[in-house]
């Protein structure tokens, strides 16, 4: 099993979002998470959830004052993530450490003395000649992030007050205990379509507790629409396209819930797309799942 911090957005005027994903689950059952944070990639660490965190892929850190001007230009912030699998403590790993920039350690050959879970920090990022490790940047600098931060803030605000529609986002699991209903642990397939129990998805409740998030139909809602032969029944599908701010990462197999009239999209595509060359938010190819679909029994909290 690995983690893997997938996003991380500073958020005006004091909080950080966070966002991981796990690879290589050959493990069923409950995971627990805690988030550590540090003004250093060497650490000391404190973790800044109160309790583990169960089976869930997003935190939000609200900083204190006098911790808030860790966002600024001048000083950084670090965070790594500890995930714990059902078979125990003895088996936690940690993330790779990243840090505001989206800077991370992206290969790990070697680990800390004494604690075969915890990598060895780099002081500096770019390749390291004595070790077969190296850092990562996923942004240009500082100044480039503070930029970004403004655009992603301007965005928001056009969202919640001109054009933005209120979505439920339906995160689709890929970790958690198995549906002992459809799925066939020997071929590893789905033998169930419209599983109540998963949701056709194979983990029990198929989907994460929903996220409210802002976004805006870019092409009509009626401009694309294709008739499509499904195993069940002839469905007029649509295909619009939305889009979204960059946090929380939206991945194909996900469900966006529109809010006002309960539309639910299947995600199909995921673009990255910018603001004068600064990536800001994502741009999704959705299918507009027919009302027979599985994905209307899931409880969006609508």
């Amino acid at each position: 099993m690995k983690v893997i911090i997938s996003n991380i957005t500073p958020w005006h005027p004091t909080s950080v979002r966070l966002q991981w994903d796990l690879e290589q689950v050959s493990e069923s059952g409950t995971f627990l998470f805690d988030v550590e944070r540090s003004g250093s990639s060497g650490g000391p660490w404190t973790t800044i959830n109160a309790s583990p965190l169960s089976n869930t892929y997003t935190y939000d850190d609200t900083l204190g004052d006098e911790e808030a001007n860790t966002l600024s230009l001048t000083r950084d912030i670090y965070y790594r993530i500890l995930a714990e699998p059902p078979s125990g403590a003895a088996n936690e790993v940690y993330s790779p450490i990243i840090n505001l920039d989206g800077l991370s350690e992206y290969e790990i050959t070697e680990e800390e003395p004494g604690n075969p879970a915890r990598p060895v920090p780099l002081a500096q990022f770019g390749p390291d000649p004595q070790k077969n490790t190296f850092r990562r940047p996923l942004s240009a600098d500082a100044r480039h992030r503070l930029y970004k931060r403004a655009l992603m803030r301007n965005m928001y605000l056009m969202l919640r007050h001109l054009n933005g529609i209120n979505f439920k986002l339906l995160k689709r699991r890929h970790f958690g205990t198995r549906c002992t209903e459809c799925y066939d642990t020997i071929t590893r397939v789905v033998l169930e379509s419209h599983c109540p129990v998963c949701y056709g998805t194979s983990w029990i409740d198929g989907y994460y507790t929903p996220l409210d998030i802002l976004g805006r139909l870019v092409r009509g809602s009626t401009g694309h629409i294709q008739t499509q032969l499904s195993p069940q029944a002839k469905d007029d599908l649509n295909f619009p396209q939305i889009q979204t701010l960059d946090f929380p990462r939206i991945d194909p197999g996900d469900v966006l819930v529109a809010a006002d009239r309960n539309r639910r999209f299947l995600v199909k595509q995921r673009y990255n797309t910018s603001l004068e060359t600064v990536i800001v938010h994502q741009t999704l190819a959705v299918s507009e799942l027919p009302r027979t679909a599985v994905e209307y029994d899931v409880d969006a909290g609508l």
